[in-house]
């Protein structure tokens, strides 16, 4: 029985509001103890106006680099996390060469997937970039610099990595989706 659409769209939400959610969370978390560090470590003077903009300085100041090091991460721990949830009914199993399905599997079990899901998002994302650059600058003449940043790139795997993650699982070999 073919699986119903409304499971590879679940299956997407989760991918899209676990990798979200996660970590906007980690970089919250890590931001606020860095600030929090440096606060008690300059001498946790009294809390006023400028203490709290300097604060709030270093916390955007760090936030940046930790939501890329907490996407990163999370990224990798989506494709650990599909194993153990059950989407719309149905579990996905993971199995080995010798076609025995692994019950929990471990990072190093699914590292291999990732770097396949990796490879293929970073050529789907830089291949639209291409087409995309080129058609802009076709009908404008000029390059969209300000529009290819951090955000943009976290959309652009937002949509093409979730895209990327459930044609891949649906479609590999090693991976099987039964009823739960």
């Amino acid at each position: 029985m073919p699986l119903a659409k409304s499971f590879y769209l679940k299956l997407y939400w989760f991918w899209l509001s676990y990798i979200a959610l996660r970590t906007l969370i980690l970089s919250s978390t890590l931001s606020f103890l860095t600030s929090l560090i440096i606060y008690i470590y300059k001498g946790a003077g009294t809390l006023n106006k400028e203490s709290f903009l300097a604060l709030k300085t270093i916390f955007y100041f760090s936030f940046p680099a930790f939501f890329s090091l907490s996407l990163i991460l999370m990224l990798l721990l989506v494709f650990k996390a599909v194993f153990t949830r059950e989407i719309s009914g149905y579990n996905l199993s993971l199995y080995d060469c010798k076609d025995k399905r692994i019950e929990s599997p471990l990072l190093s079990d699914i590292v291999m997937l990732w770097r396949k899901w990796l490879f293929l998002s970073l050529w789907i994302i830089i291949i639209f970039l291409v087409i995309f650059l080129g058609i802009y600058t076709v009908f404008t003449g000029e390059l969209p610099s300000e529009w290819i940043n951090g955000i943009s790139l976290s959309f652009l795997i937002s949509i093409f990595g979730g895209i990327v993650f459930v044609l891949g699982l649906s479609k590999c070999k090693k991976v099987r989706i039964k009823d739960a």
